[in-house]
């Protein structure tokens, strides 16, 4: 068999085609579905699960710029509630920071409300503060 009939090239070349449309079609209608922008309603939360929504608001990174404010005025306003360790609340101050839609009124309200609830953790928010914002590129 040295070379390849025309009808034998024919057969292959469909095979091909027809084997890469199917998984195709298979990768279309079982594959990963897109990441959506999750709406929740923080209201209705209790304090532990609350922490983790505003968390997730704030890690992901289609979320706007009303989406964040929403979720600053959300942590401030149930802070007693929510028994957070210094680790949280750095990591609160550093998901602000890092987000690409942050303001800069939104990163400094938040890190002086924060200064202003945990005066002994001025040195810890301030190496927070310029972590994120070395990381930013501001």
């Amino acid at each position: 068999m040295d070379t390849l009939s025309p009808q034998a090239f024919f057969i292959l070349v469909s095979f091909f085609f027809t084997f890469l449309f199917g998984v195709i079609v298979l990768l279309y209608l079982f594959g990963p579905t897109p990441k959506r922008v999750v709406e929740t309603d923080t209201e209705e939360a209790p304090p532990q699960e609350r922490i983790k929504m505003i968390m997730d608001i704030l890690d992901n990174p289609k979320s706007d710029a009303k989406a964040l404010q929403k979720a600053s005025d959300e942590f401030f306003e149930h802070y007693d509630e929510m028994e957070l360790s210094d680790y949280k609340k750095k990591a609160f101050l550093f998901a602000i920071v890092v987000h690409k839609h942050a303001t800069h009124d939104l990163i400094l309200n938040a890190d002086t409300s924060l200064r202003k609830l945990n005066p002994e953790l001025e040195h810890e928010l301030t190496k927070t503060l310029n972590r994120g914002l070395d990381m930013r590129g501001i």
